[in-house]
């Protein structure tokens, strides 16, 4: 059950002057309407998504928005009055959504100075590493 593609048809960003202390930012991926598209001899199913970054207090808001296209899939067993009720099948929408349309609100965030609306790894560093860098300089 591959992803075909994923487009991209909406987005929407905008940032208040309010100065950003005590911010907190909450994102929210959604799956919407889902539908069977024919491409030639093939069935697709076009599922609708929104990923939406909050920043509160009333500070700003990232939408990006389109359609997830699955293929090779029954569509009697995928969807059930235009809602993805396979499992799989939303876990897989859900990664895609955090491919594409996040890259671009995370460049959305950037440009507007707001935090990153995804976590980035935290790297901490102990007295080793720092002694066995400074043996490995020495040498």
């Amino acid at each position: 059950m591959p992803v075909w593609r994923v487009t991209i048809n909406k987005v929407k960003a905008e940032r208040s002057p309010a100065t950003t202390e005590g911010m907190t930012v909450e994102v929210k991926p959604s799956l919407r309407d889902a539908e069977v598209e024919k491409a030639g001899n093939a069935e697709l199913i076009k599922v609708e998504y929104l990923l939406k970054a909050q920043y509160q207090p009333n500070i700003g808001q990232i939408e990006v928005g389109g359609h997830i296209y699955f293929i090779g899939l029954d569509p009697k067993k995928v969807l059930k009055d235009d809602v993805v009720i396979d499992p799989d099948v939303v876990r897989q929408a859900y990664q895609r959504i955090f491919v594409e349309p996040m890259v671009l609100a995370i460049g959305l965030a950037k440009d507007l100075t707001l935090p990153l609306p995804v976590r980035m790894p935290e790297i901490t560093v102990d007295d080793s590493a720092i002694k066995k860098a400074q043996k490995s300089k020495k040498k």
